[in-house]
């Protein structure tokens, strides 16, 4: 099957490279359609009930809301674990589910039991779902900043609650706006037991008559001159919008009548719009403030929703009456920094990779030919973790910076015989191209079949990490999916592209100096346009130079590229300085090896003794040899520095953690 496909590549290198071309666009798409997040999730599936009941101690709320409920949520199909807390006037009932277990469906299933749990509860208890979210899910904190000619912290509050909030959680992909310090304004009736006692009427009155006022009354229709009227009687309190008003329909509400006379609310009570009592508060830079915490929805991308969120506040600040929301934080400079990482380790990779084949092969286009296959590799992964479900964070990112390393060694292999055997021609020879093609798949053929045995054990050596459960599954799963995907897409590019692509760039005679003009000319062009109208800001920055001197610069430096890139042989490699003074080294070094076996075998058995020792311990790998010296008659604690020798390695501490199914 191998020898098909490098056959197949190479005498259809223009065909494959436009599949190349087409597999890269798929994976940028891709890299772009992965959701972004800095760090794994390795949190529970789980589900969380919250039941609030006021007032109540957390003895009450235990007994008659969280051991009902918590019994009930053991009947969910699917839950592992039901783990429940009580606070003052509070429950938090969390139902955990296996990992396997879709987030919705479990969702979905608790709120069934509920239905069949609210049967239990006191009546007025109502038990509502968490946010569908995670641990990891607040992604971006802002605070409101009053205008120059300030507002109260309750004011600010009530802008918070009742239109930032919403406007934010309309947001796609955001889940929860949870608001966070000022003061919740309400409406206070302090009641006076004095006057309460005078007029005999008890406090349940007092709050079932403004229950009761607070609400409208509906009747039917009335009918006359051939229209029809809708009867009600308006009753909700503050109706229009205005607090004084609320407050004077509050005190206005009659509670009992002596006679013709009613008592109203003025009568026994006082009626004011004050704070409501809290138990925090949010500081920042040591004053108070308001803000809240945008909470992201479970699977959705987090940078994609931090920008939508940004865009919404920048929509919405106009319309604030000059209050401003700041952003103190939000994950996207983590995120950034995190595909920096690997964008860096790619770009120098692919600098460092080009430099070592120039250097030894003096040869430019054998390290483009590498240097074209590592992105296209690390694209090709990106289409890998979208169809498994993999996200892009700091551990699956690790993955393939750590692959970065390996995956150019399958494309230099090849390359490299490659280059031998097209460098082996006579360079006056006019080689027809089923020639050529033949050649680049004997080449290839020759050394393919050792780099997929290298590529297949390296990826089942990681089969051992899948084997992992709960948290270290969430963990280190993502590094081993992808670093298996970018060594398998590091094969698939040097057994397709490579033949392909040194069918199109190796070649051993020169071409006219009228082809290498040209083409030198073209690439010449390209780089000063490049200059001037994409990297002319990042020069500027670094160089203290006018832009066309820039500009030649550059341009003489893509001429130069473009001569050498067609008027270039491929040299044999005992006419290649480098290269000879590399082999010089290493036959010198080998032959001294298989010389003297004994002495070369010493440092690896050194080596691993040492490693051993730093495992399991020196004294537990020793003590086979001191029992062995023992019995001839010879203590080896007796030599000088043996024992602190012994002890510099005491072993791994062993760790419970890391569990394996």
């Amino acid at each position: 099957m191998l020898k098909p496909l490098i056959k197949f590549c190479t005498n259809e290198p223009y065909l494959v490279m436009i599949a190349v071309i087409g597999m890269s666009l798929f994976g940028w798409f891709s890299f772009r359609a992965v959701p972004i997040d800095a760090i794994p999730n390795v949190g529970e599936n789980q589900v969380i009930v919250l039941t609030p009941w006021p007032g109540r101690s957390p003895k009450d709320v235990e007994d008659q809301i969280t051991y009902p409920l918590s019994v009930s949520m053991l009947a969910v199909p699917g839950a592992e674990s039901v783990r429940a807390k009580s606070l003052f006037g509070y429950s938090f009932v969390q139902v955990t589910f296996a990992d396997e277990v879709d987030f919705y469906w479990a969702r979905s299933r608790v709120s069934e039991q509920l239905g069949v749990a609210a049967a239990q509860l006191p009546d007025g208890v109502s038990p509502q779902l968490g946010p569908d979210a995670t641990g990891l899910g607040q992604i971006l904190y802002y605070v409101l900043e009053p205008p120059e000619a300030g507002m109260s912290l309750a004011d600010l509050r009530s802008m918070q609650d009742f239109v930032i909030k919403y406007e934010l959680q309309a947001v796609e992909g955001v889940s929860e706006v949870a608001s966070i310090g000022g003061y919740v304004r309400q409406y206070q009736i302090e009641v006076d037991p004095d006057k309460l006692r005078y007029f005999s009427i008890p406090l349940d009155r007092v709050m079932m008559s403004v229950k009761s006022s607070n609400q409208d009354v509906g009747a039917k229709t009335l009918e006359t001159t051939g229209m029809e009227f809708i009867l009600r009687g308006k009753g909700f309190l503050g109706a229009d919008g205005d607090t004084t008003k609320a407050i004077t329909d509050l005190e206005e509400t009659v509670v009992d009548q002596r006679g013709d006379v009613p008592v109203r609310i003025r009568d026994v009570a006082t009626v004011q719009l004050g704070p409501d009592f809290r138990r925090g508060a949010l500081d920042f830079n040591g004053a108070e403030s308001v803000g809240g915490v945008v909470v992201m929805r479970y699977g959705e991308n987090p940078r994609d929703v931090i920008d939508r969120v940004q865009k919404r506040i920048a929509q919405l600040e106009p319309a604030l009456k000059g209050v401003s929301i700041r952003t103190v934080y939000d994950r996207t400079g983590l995120i950034n920094e995190t595909m920096a990482t690997l964008s860096n380790a790619l770009f120098e990779e692919i600098l460092v990779t080009s430099a070592v084949i120039l250097l030894f092969l003096l040869h430019l286009r054998s390290s483009l030919i590498v240097a074209i296959c590592l992105p296209v590799a690390v694209l090709i992964s990106f289409i890998a973790m979208r169809f498994v479900g993999v996200d892009s964070n700091i551990m699956s990112l690790a993955g393939i910076a750590i692959a970065i390393g390996t995956m150019v060694d399958m494309a230099i292999i090849i390359s490299e015989n490659v280059f031998q055997r097209v460098a082996e021609t006579d360079p006056n020879a006019q080689l027809q191209a089923g020639d050529r093609s033949r050649l680049i798949q004997n080449a290839v053929v020759e050394v393919a079949p050792a780099v997929v045995t290298a590529v297949m054990t390296t990826i089942i050596s990681f089969l051992p990490v899948f084997f992992l459960t709960g948290r270290d599954y969430r963990l280190f799963a993502p590094l081993a999916f992808t670093k298996s995907f970018a060594i398998a897409a590091a094969l698939i590019a040097a057994v397709v592209i490579v033949p392909a692509m040194c069918r199109i760039l190796l070649f051993n005679s020169k071409s006219s100096k009228t082809y290498a003009f040209i083409t030198a000319m073209s690439l010449a062009g390209i780089f000063a346009a490049l200059s001037r109208f994409v990297w002319s800001e990042h020069l500027l920055t670094w160089i203290t130079a006018p832009m066309w001197m820039i500009d030649l610069v550059i341009s003489i430096i893509g001429f130069a590229l473009g001569w050498q890139l067609v008027r270039e042989r491929v040299r044999p490699i005992e006419e290649i300085p480098t290269s000879r003074l590399v082999r010089w080294f290493y036959a010198a070094r080998l032959r001294f090896a298989l010389n003297h076996k004994f002495f070369a075998m010493l440092l690896p058995a050194l080596l691993l003794l040492v490693g051993l020792g730093a495992w399991l311990g020196l004294p537990r790998v020793l003590r086979p040899f001191e029992i062995a010296v023992r019995k001839v008659g010879t203590e080896l604690n007796d030599l000088p520095g043996y024992v602190q020798m012994k002890h510099s390695f005491e072993g791994l501490q062993s760790d419970d953690w890391i569990s394996l199914d």
